[in-house]
Protein backbone atom coordinates (compact mmCIF):
# COMPACT_ATOMS: atom_id res chain seq x y z
CA UNK A 1 0.00 0.00 0.00
CA UNK A 2 1.40 3.40 -0.94
CA UNK A 3 1.70 6.13 1.66
CA UNK A 4 -0.82 8.97 1.70
CA UNK A 5 0.85 12.13 0.43
CA UNK A 6 -1.65 14.61 1.87
CA UNK A 7 -3.78 15.01 4.98
CA UNK A 8 -7.14 16.69 4.33
CA UNK A 9 -9.10 18.59 6.97
CA UNK A 10 -11.60 15.71 7.18
CA UNK A 11 -8.81 13.16 7.63
CA UNK A 12 -7.11 15.39 10.21
CA UNK A 13 -10.32 15.53 12.27
CA UNK A 14 -10.80 11.75 11.97
CA UNK A 15 -7.22 11.25 13.16
CA UNK A 16 -7.79 13.63 16.09
CA UNK A 17 -10.85 11.59 17.13
CA UNK A 18 -8.84 8.36 16.98
CA UNK A 19 -5.98 10.01 18.90
CA UNK A 20 -8.48 11.13 21.55
CA UNK A 21 -9.79 7.53 21.87
CA UNK A 22 -6.25 6.15 22.18
CA UNK A 23 -5.43 8.75 24.82
CA UNK A 24 -8.53 7.74 26.77
CA UNK A 25 -7.66 4.02 26.53
CA UNK A 26 -4.25 4.85 28.02
CA UNK A 27 -5.59 7.36 30.57
CA UNK A 28 -3.60 10.18 28.99
CA UNK A 29 -4.33 13.84 28.29
CA UNK A 30 -2.69 15.82 25.51
CA UNK A 31 -2.50 19.36 24.21
CA UNK A 32 -1.47 19.68 20.58
CA UNK A 33 -0.31 23.12 19.36
CA UNK A 34 -0.52 23.04 15.56
CA UNK A 35 1.27 25.33 13.10
CA UNK A 36 2.00 25.79 9.40
CA UNK A 37 -0.06 24.19 6.67
CA UNK A 38 -2.30 22.43 9.17
CA UNK A 39 -3.45 25.80 10.53
CA UNK A 40 -3.89 27.21 7.02
CA UNK A 41 -6.07 24.18 6.21
CA UNK A 42 -8.08 23.77 9.43
CA UNK A 43 -8.57 27.38 10.55
CA UNK A 44 -8.70 29.31 7.29
CA UNK A 45 -9.63 26.73 4.62
CA UNK A 46 -6.76 28.27 2.63
CA UNK A 47 -5.77 24.90 1.16
CA UNK A 48 -7.41 21.50 0.71
CA UNK A 49 -4.66 19.46 2.40
CA UNK A 50 -1.25 19.46 4.05
CA UNK A 51 1.65 17.03 3.74
CA UNK A 52 2.29 16.77 7.48
CA UNK A 53 1.26 18.16 10.84
CA UNK A 54 3.70 20.61 12.40
CA UNK A 55 2.96 20.57 16.11
CA UNK A 56 4.31 20.98 19.61
CA UNK A 57 3.24 18.44 22.22
CA UNK A 58 4.49 16.55 25.25
CA UNK A 59 5.79 13.21 24.09
CA UNK A 60 6.62 9.89 25.67
CA UNK A 61 7.30 6.39 24.40
CA UNK A 62 3.56 5.64 24.77
CA UNK A 63 2.56 8.77 22.80
CA UNK A 64 5.15 7.86 20.13
CA UNK A 65 3.66 4.37 19.87
CA UNK A 66 0.12 5.78 19.55
CA UNK A 67 1.23 8.21 16.80
CA UNK A 68 3.08 5.46 14.94
CA UNK A 69 -0.03 3.26 15.17
CA UNK A 70 -2.10 6.07 13.66
CA UNK A 71 0.45 6.39 10.82
CA UNK A 72 0.11 2.66 10.09
CA UNK A 73 -3.71 2.71 10.33
CA UNK A 74 -4.04 5.62 7.89
CA UNK A 75 -1.11 4.78 5.62
CA UNK A 76 0.79 7.95 6.57
CA UNK A 77 4.53 8.52 6.68
CA UNK A 78 5.92 7.81 10.13
CA UNK A 79 6.76 11.52 10.51
CA UNK A 80 3.20 12.60 9.61
CA UNK A 81 3.28 14.61 12.82
CA UNK A 82 6.56 16.23 13.78
CA UNK A 83 8.02 18.87 16.03
CA UNK A 84 10.34 20.45 13.44
CA UNK A 85 8.54 23.72 14.16
CA UNK A 86 10.49 23.98 17.44
CA UNK A 87 13.41 25.62 15.62
CA UNK A 88 11.47 28.55 14.06
CA UNK A 89 9.42 28.92 17.27
CA UNK A 90 12.63 29.92 19.07
CA UNK A 91 12.32 33.26 17.25
CA UNK A 92 8.70 33.84 18.25
CA UNK A 93 8.67 36.14 21.25
CA UNK A 94 4.94 35.97 21.81
CA UNK A 95 2.40 33.23 21.15
CA UNK A 96 -1.28 33.91 20.59
CA UNK A 97 -2.87 30.44 20.67
CA UNK A 98 -6.54 29.65 20.84
CA UNK A 99 -8.35 26.36 21.29
CA UNK A 100 -9.85 25.21 18.00
CA UNK A 101 -10.89 21.66 18.90
CA UNK A 102 -11.65 20.10 22.27
CA UNK A 103 -12.11 16.38 22.73
CA UNK A 104 -12.37 14.49 26.02
CA UNK A 105 -8.62 13.92 26.36
CA UNK A 106 -7.20 16.08 23.58
CA UNK A 107 -7.06 19.83 23.09
CA UNK A 108 -5.91 21.30 19.77
CA UNK A 109 -4.61 24.88 19.81
CA UNK A 110 -3.62 27.08 16.88
CA UNK A 111 -1.97 30.50 16.54
CA UNK A 112 -3.89 33.60 15.49
CA UNK A 113 -3.83 34.79 11.89
CA UNK A 114 -1.41 37.57 12.92
CA UNK A 115 1.02 35.12 14.51
CA UNK A 116 0.81 32.85 11.46
CA UNK A 117 1.56 35.84 9.22
CA UNK A 118 4.66 36.72 11.26
CA UNK A 119 5.86 33.09 11.25
CA UNK A 120 5.31 32.70 7.49
CA UNK A 121 7.28 35.91 6.83
CA UNK A 122 10.05 34.67 9.11
CA UNK A 123 10.22 31.42 7.10
CA UNK A 124 9.99 33.17 3.70
CA UNK A 125 10.87 29.93 1.91
CA UNK A 126 10.78 29.60 -1.88
CA UNK A 127 8.47 27.23 -3.76
CA UNK A 128 7.50 24.41 -3.37
CA UNK A 129 6.77 25.74 0.13
CA UNK A 130 3.52 27.63 0.38
CA UNK A 131 4.79 30.61 2.41
CA UNK A 132 4.20 33.10 -0.43
CA UNK A 133 0.58 31.99 -1.03
CA UNK A 134 -0.06 31.78 2.72
CA UNK A 135 1.24 35.31 3.34
CA UNK A 136 -0.90 36.67 0.51
CA UNK A 137 -3.93 34.85 1.90
CA UNK A 138 -3.30 36.11 5.46
CA UNK A 139 -2.79 39.71 4.32
CA UNK A 140 -6.18 39.62 2.60
CA UNK A 141 -7.78 37.81 5.54
CA UNK A 142 -6.43 40.37 8.02
CA UNK A 143 -7.22 43.25 5.63
CA UNK A 144 -3.66 44.53 5.85
CA UNK A 145 -2.86 47.12 3.21
CA UNK A 146 0.40 48.80 4.17
CA UNK A 147 3.94 47.57 4.60
CA UNK A 148 4.01 49.40 7.95
CA UNK A 149 1.10 47.22 9.19
CA UNK A 150 2.95 44.09 8.04
CA UNK A 151 6.16 45.11 9.79
CA UNK A 152 4.23 45.98 12.98
CA UNK A 153 2.66 42.50 13.06
CA UNK A 154 6.07 40.91 12.44
CA UNK A 155 7.60 43.03 15.21
CA UNK A 156 4.82 42.11 17.65
CA UNK A 157 5.40 38.33 17.31
CA UNK A 158 8.99 37.95 16.11
CA UNK A 159 10.85 41.25 16.30
CA UNK A 160 12.23 43.65 13.69
CA UNK A 161 15.79 42.42 14.22
CA UNK A 162 14.81 39.17 12.45
CA UNK A 163 13.56 41.02 9.38
CA UNK A 164 16.56 40.13 7.24
CA UNK A 165 17.30 40.50 3.55
CA UNK A 166 15.43 37.29 2.68
CA UNK A 167 12.27 38.46 4.46
CA UNK A 168 12.50 41.96 2.96
CA UNK A 169 12.92 40.62 -0.57
CA UNK A 170 10.04 38.21 0.07
CA UNK A 171 7.79 41.09 1.20
CA UNK A 172 8.80 43.15 -1.84
CA UNK A 173 7.62 40.29 -4.08
CA UNK A 174 4.40 39.85 -2.09
CA UNK A 175 3.62 43.58 -2.35
CA UNK A 176 4.32 43.54 -6.08
CA UNK A 177 2.21 40.42 -6.63
CA UNK A 178 -0.74 41.85 -4.68
CA UNK A 179 -0.31 45.20 -6.47
CA UNK A 180 0.14 46.99 -3.15
CA UNK A 181 1.45 50.52 -3.33
CA UNK A 182 3.73 50.07 -0.36
CA UNK A 183 7.29 51.30 -0.34
CA UNK A 184 9.82 48.62 -1.21
CA UNK A 185 12.68 47.61 1.01
CA UNK A 186 16.04 48.42 -0.53
CA UNK A 187 18.31 45.44 0.03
Amino acid sequence: MSKLEKITKELFLNIMEVLDEKLEENRLKMTLNIYGGTVMMTCFDARPATKDVDAIFETSSLIDTILLGIAETYGLNKDWINQDIKEPLKYVKRENLKEIYKFRNLRVLAPSAEQMLAMKILSARPEPYRDFNDVEFLLKYLEIDTLEQVVNVFDKYVGRRYLGDRQKMFLNYVGEDLKKSWKKFSI
